[in-house]
């Protein structure tokens, strides 16, 4: 099954490349961008790598990361970006919202790993 050559993750790591382009410019762009793009596609895009290279290290193509694993992702992102930063540096603040958006994309991580790539291979 395809990890970082998955038309899904290209996508959506391109989608994150142009933010991140666009945020090192004058450009402009909506609040809601803004805040929570960034997380609501972090677990996903980094849970993808990581797998990828997991995969590489350990010559299983067909290793998943369990869902537990996930979700634990889910949680150090939340209490290091939510948490943790906030509490060291003023330019990281506390928001609820992300820890949402990180469920979100872990959500979507393991919906996209078991439901769609199951389907897929069927």
């Amino acid at each position: 099954m395809k990890t970082i050559s998955h038309p899904i993750f290209l996508v959506l790591a391109t989608f994150y490349a142009v933010y991140y382009g666009l945020k090192q410019t004058d450009v402009v762009l909506p609040v809601f961008i803004t805040s929570y793009l960034a997380d609501l596609l972090s677990i996903f895009l980094v849970n993808t790598f990581a797998l990828w290279i997991i995969r590489k290290m350990k010559n299983s193509p067909k290793l998943e990361l369990p869902i537990a694993m996930v979700f634990l992702s889910v949680i150090m992102f939340s209490v290091f970006f939510e948490f943790f930063l906030p509490q060291q540096s003023p330019q990281y603040v506390y928001d609820p919202w992300d820890i949402l958006c990180y469920f979100i994309s872990g959500t979507a991580y393991v919906f996209w790993r078991r439901v769609l790539m199951r389907n897929a291979e069927r």
